[in-house]
């Protein structure tokens, strides 16, 4: 999933355009390069090496989705922290877009 760069709000990765606000959206691609170089970083910041970060990351990833499966009732919220968060790392995200 990824969070709009422009209203915060959650999307598939597949999307192209955000469902909330029109504004486009990284693409599949581009999220699975960004993925990658960050599972790269986040590996090499704590001495792991990418297989065990990315093996990692893909337990966390089943973990969400099997709890969005699952019927429950939890729903992530937008507090005013995560939102400001969010849309700093997003417009950093439309920033790199632009350079491509």
């Amino acid at each position: 999933m990824v969070y709009c760069p422009a209203c915060s709000e959650q999307q598939d990765d597949t999307k192209v355009f955000c469902r909330f606000c029109g504004d486009k959206l990284p693409g599949e691609n581009m999220m699975i390069k960004l993925r990658n170089e960050s599972i790269a970083l986040a590996s090499k910041r704590n001495g792991k090496s990418v297989s065990q970060s990315h093996s990692d990351t893909q337990k966390t990833i089943a973990a969400v989705q099997a709890n969005e499966n699952n019927g429950s009732t939890y729903k992530a919220v937008n507090n005013g922290v995560h939102l400001n968060s969010t849309k700093v790392t997003t417009n950093s995200l439309k920033d790199l877009m632009r350079d491509i």
